[in-house]
């Protein structure tokens, strides 16, 4: 084995070393990238959830200034939202209109919509605060489908050999306190 064999076999070690570091600083960079897209769109639905919250939950007057302040938040909001769920282009729906119009509404910006006109034009019946409700909660789901708590968490069990979540429910643990020993004993 002369020093050429060396060098050779030292150069591929290093390259190896180095394609590993490489792939790895790649997926480091893939995971923060989309884990700060995904902040940013549990902030956005935090504020979004916020003033739907206020708008089921506060019976107010629709002259009200907090109402017509609310209701100014949500349209802003539905605003903002066209950067996390831009409309969907199909068959040149919209063509005459700005860029962030062309096309139909995503069906997370539709929920919200609807929310608002209703609240915007009704009365505030039991039927709409059910209706209410209903769209709230779809435009959760919807968000939801995009971070994907479960898969984020098996991520970070992964990455750092720790589990935030027990596979019981409350009734299991009221029923059996053992399946959740950490807070026995209280403090």
């Amino acid at each position: 084995m002369d020093a050429g064999d060396i060098i050779a076999g030292l150069s591929l070690l290093l390259s190896v070393t180095l394609a590993f570091f490489y792939i790895r600083d790649r997926a480091h960079a893939r995971y923060s990238i989309s884990n700060e897209y995904i902040r940013e769109l549990l902030d956005w639905h935090n504020r979004v959830i916020d003033v739907l919250m206020r708008f089921r939950h506060l019976r107010r007057i629709k002259d009200a200034a907090d109402f017509q302040h609310d209701l100014a938040c949500l349209s802003s909001l539905v605003e903002q939202g066209r950067f996390y769920f831009p409309n969907l282009i199909q068959n040149n729906y919209g063509s005459d209109k700005p860029a962030a119009y062309r096309g139909y509404r995503n069906l997370a910006l539709d929920f919200l919509v609807e929310f608002y006109d209703i609240v915007n034009h009704s009365s505030h019946d039991e039927d709409d605060h059910e209706q209410l409700a209903a769209l709230q909660r779809y435009f959760t789901s919807i968000v939801f489908q995009i971070v994907r708590p479960k898969d984020r968490l098996d991520t970070i069990k992964r990455l750092t050999d720790q589990y935030f979540v027990k596979d019981h429910s409350a009734n299991d643990i009221i029923e059996n306190p053992s399946l959740f020993p950490d807070v026995r004993g209280g403090a």
